[in-house]
C-alpha cells in the first residue's frame, strides 16, 4: 500500500509558480523569497512571502511558499505537530484559491498548477503520517490537475519539473516494484528518457523549479539509474548557492561517498554533524564508516560507525537508503570476519530500507537473495 501511495505522490509531486511571473514584482518578490528560503535564511524568506500574501491575498502562491518554508525549516514534520497543522493549513487555503480560479476557467494553466502542488503535498504529509486513505484521496484529485501540466509544459515551461518526474517514475517505479504494474493502467504512459530531458531542460528554462529540477535528476541518477557520478554537477550547483541547505548538504555527502571521493565528502559530512539532527547525524555516521572500511581498510572502525548509524532515526524521503547502505556495510564487514550468524541478522533487516539499484545488486550479490 505505501508504495503505491509514493508513486501517485511522486507522479503529484511539483513547486512552481505559473502566470504570477507576467507581473515583476510579483516574481522578484518570490525569487528573492525562495533564493532566503533555499539559504535557510527563515525569517527573511517569511518576510517576502508575508509581503507576497498582503499583496496577493487571493493567490495561491504565497500560501503554497509558506508551506515549502515550513516543510524545509521543520523537517521532518512528522516530528512537528503544531507545524504540521500550520503546514496543512496553508496547503489548504492554497488549494482552496486555486480551486475557486479553476472553476471560473479551466483553461488557467496557474490554478492547475497550484492545485497539483497542494494536493500532492498534502497527500505526500499525510502519508507519512500513515493516512493513508487521506493520501490515496488528495492523490486521486491531484492527477487530474497534473495531467494538464503533461500536455502544457512547451506553453508554460514550469511544468517540466512534475512532467520529467512524472514521465521518469511512471516507468522506472513498476520496474522495481512489480506489484504496482496492475495499477499502471489508471496513468498515462511515460518515458525515461524523455523524462529526464525535461528535468534538464527544467534547469534551464524554469525560474521557480529550478533547484528541485537541479535536486531530483541528481537523486534519480543515483537512486534509480545507478550512476551517482552524474548527479555530482547538478549537487555542486545546489551546494555552491545554497551552502547551508541541509538537503543539498546531505545528498552531496553521499554522492561523493558513493563515488569514492570520501575526502571531498567530509565537508559536508562535517556541516550535517553541525546541524545536531539525529535524521542527519544518522547519515554522516554512515559516510564516515564507508571512508573506514573502504578508503582506511579500517573494519573495526567502520562496524562502529555503522553500528552508531543504526541507533539514529530515520525518514522516508532522503535517509532511508543510506540507512540501507549501513546495513550493507555490516554485512560484508560480517561475512569478512566470517560471522554468518550476524550476516544474516543483517541481511534480514536490511531489505526494509534498499532501494538503490546499486545496492539491491550489491545486496543480491553479496547474500544471494
Amino acid at each position: 500500500m505505501r508504495k503505491i501511495i509514493f508513486l501517485i505522490l511522486v507522479f503529484c509531486h511539483s513547486q512552481g509558480l505559473a502566470q504570477i511571473l507576467q507581473d515583476a514584482y510579483a516574481k522578484q518578490l518570490i525569487s528573492t523569497g525562495l533564493d532566503h528560503l533555499y539559504a535557510y535564511d527563515f525569517k527573511e524568506s517569511n518576510a517576502a512571502f508575508s509581503l507576497f500574501k498582503s499583496k496577493y491575498p487571493k493567490n495561491p502562491a504565497g500560501y503554497l511558499l509558506t508551506s515549502m518554508q515550513i516543510q524545509l525549516q521543520y523537517f521532518p514534520l512528522k516530528d512537528h505537530v503544531n507545524q504540521g497543522k500550520n503546514y496543512v493549513d496553508n496547503l489548504e487555503k492554497s488549494f482552496t484559491l486555486a480551486e475557486a480560479m479553476y472553476l471560473k476557467n479551466n483553461n488557467d494553466l496557474e490554478s492547475a498548477f497550484f492545485c497539483t502542488s497542494a494536493l500532492g503535498f498534502l497527500a505526500a504529509y499525510e502519508a507519512d503520517n500513515q493516512n493513508f486513505i487521506k493520501a490515496v484521496n488528495y492523490a486521486k484529485k491531484s492527477y487530474h490537475y497534473m495531467k494538464i501540466g503533461l500536455s502544457n509544459s512547451d506553453k508554460q515551461p514550469e511544468f517540466l519539473y512534475s512532467s520529467g518526474v512524472y514521465n521518469y517514475y511512471r516507468i522506472c517505479y513498476p520496474e522495481i516494484h512489480p506489484i504496482l504494474k496492475p495499477f499502471m493502467f489508471f496513468f498515462a504512459d511515460g518515458n525515461k528518457k524523455l523524462g529526464l530531458a525535461q528535468l534538464e531542460a527544467g534547469i534551464k528554462k524554469t525560474v521557480f523549479v529550478k533547484n528541485e529540477s537541479l535536486f531530483y535528476i541528481g537523486y534519480i541518477y543515483n537512486k534509480y539509474e545507478g550512476t551517482p557520478a552524474k548527479g555530482l554537477p547538478f549537487s555542486l550547483e545546489l551546494t555552491k548557492k545554497f551552502p547551508n541547505n541541509h538537503w543539498y548538504s546531505l545528498q552531496r555527502a553521499e554522492l561523493l561517498s558513493l563515488t569514492g571521493n570520501y575526502e571531498g565528502a567530509n565537508e559536508f559530512i562535517e556541516k550535517l554533524e553541525k546541524t545536531k539532527s539525529p535524521y542527519y547525524l544518522g547519515s554522516a555516521l554512515t559516510f564516515r564508516g564507508m571512508r573506514e572500511e573502504f578508503e582506511n581498510r579500517n573494519l573495526a572502525a567502520a562496524e562502529s560507525f555503522y553500528t552508531k548509524a543504526l541507533a539514529y532515526p530515520w525518514e522516508e524521503r532522503f535517509t532511508k537508503d543510506i540507512r540501507g547502505l549501513a546495513y550493507l556495510g555490516l554485512i560484508r564487514i560480517a561475512q569478512k570476519n566470517n560471522q554468518t550468524v550476524k550476516a544474516r541478522k543483517y541481511s534480514s533487516m536490511a531489505k526494509e530500507y534498499i532501494e538503490y539499484k546499486n545496492s539491491l545488486i550489491e545486496f543480491s550479490r553479496i547474500t544471494g537473495q
